[in-house]
């Protein structure tokens, strides 16, 4: 047994006084800590293998990228339904697409919640057969669920709703793409004109290069919204408001249209959907990020 000359010996040797900088030698720092999650998070990347038949699902990726870019496709944030077989999610910047999925109900702790293995293929060439509920982490974290297939004609599917015979359109919002070769129009990207008609559009637009509120030209309709049971004259000029920062000035035979606005097309898709469920009153529209961003409210002098 070791006496108390001993023990003291132990204690009073320089390994135990250090000084304030010699224990900082044995912190971990806030670089480790970080470098200790990005080797967490490299390790779980690191867990894919290269897809041996990825040839058959390159285009795939390329066509989404394309919906997305037409505004067929939107992306929202992460919903556990969404996340489908054949579907597709991006996460830390790399798309995703769900080939398998084979999901049960699984008791975690005190709660019965969805989980299973799946067949992930990514748009680099490698895939994984990586957890459902890790797949909705990931997305959580850093990264957006890309809706179906849309092709814009029903508003009411957005926005969820139930319609019915009891229902009644109301008239359409369409966003068109000016066919202008004035360059002052034809060089700007994310040019367009967000309108509202009681007519189907193709007849609204079919004198579109004899009028100035269609800039005196052309247009082509990449999307048209139906919509039930709302005042759509209200809706266009509160989407306008919306998107008043990133109005788009020109003059065209002595007139300034006002319905044409610079903003990427699936900002569009999404704010309209937002503004039909209701959800559209949390974000403001971010010109220089091009993004729609949740709105800070400042509670402090807010009456109780």
């Amino acid at each position: 047994m070791m006496n108390d000359k001993e023990l003291d010996d132990i204690l009073n040797d320089p390994l135990f006084s250090l000084n304030e900088t010699e224990q900082k030698l044995f912190d971990l720092s806030d670089p480790i800590r970080k470098g200790h999650i990005r080797k967490k998070q490299a390790d779980e990347v690191a867990q894919r293998k290269r897809c041996g038949n990825f040839a058959d699902y390159a285009h795939l990726f390329a066509q989404v990228y394309k919906e997305l870019h037409e505004g067929k496709r939107s992306l929202i944030r992460y919903k556990e339904d969404a996340i489908q077989e054949k579907g597709f999610f991006i996460a830390d910047g790399i798309m995703g697409y769900i080939d398998q999925l084979d999901v049960t109900n699984r008791q975690i702790k005190d709660r019965v919640r969805k989980d299973g293995r799946s067949r992930v293929i990514y748009e680099d060439g490698t895939e994984s057969n990586i957890l459902f509920r890790t797949i909705g982490k990931n997305i959580t974290r850093n990264g957006y669920i890309v809706t179906e297939l849309n092709d814009g004609h029903e508003l009411d599917a957005l926005s969820g709703a139930d319609i019915t015979d009891e229902d009644h359109v109301q008239g359409w919002i369409y966003v068109l793409r000016s066919k202008s070769e004035d360059e002052r129009i034809a060089t700007v990207k994310d040019l367009y004109k967000i309108g509202f008609t009681t007519v189907p559009v193709e007849q609204r637009i079919k004198n579109a290069r004899n009028e100035t509120t269609y800039l005196m030209a052309d247009v082509e309709v990449v999307s048209t919204f139906r919509v039930y049971n709302v005042d759509v004259h209200k809706l266009e000029g509160l989407i306008h408001d919306f998107f008043h920062v990133a109005r788009f000035y020109v003059t065209i035979d002595g007139a300034e249209p006002e319905e044409w606005f610079v903003v990427p097309l699936p900002i569009i898709r999404e704010a309209i959907a937002k503004f039909i469920n209701g959800s559209i009153v949390d974000y403001t529209y971010n010109r220089e990020q091009q993004a729609l961003e949740k709105s800070v409210l400042d509670t402090i002098n807010r009456p109780s």
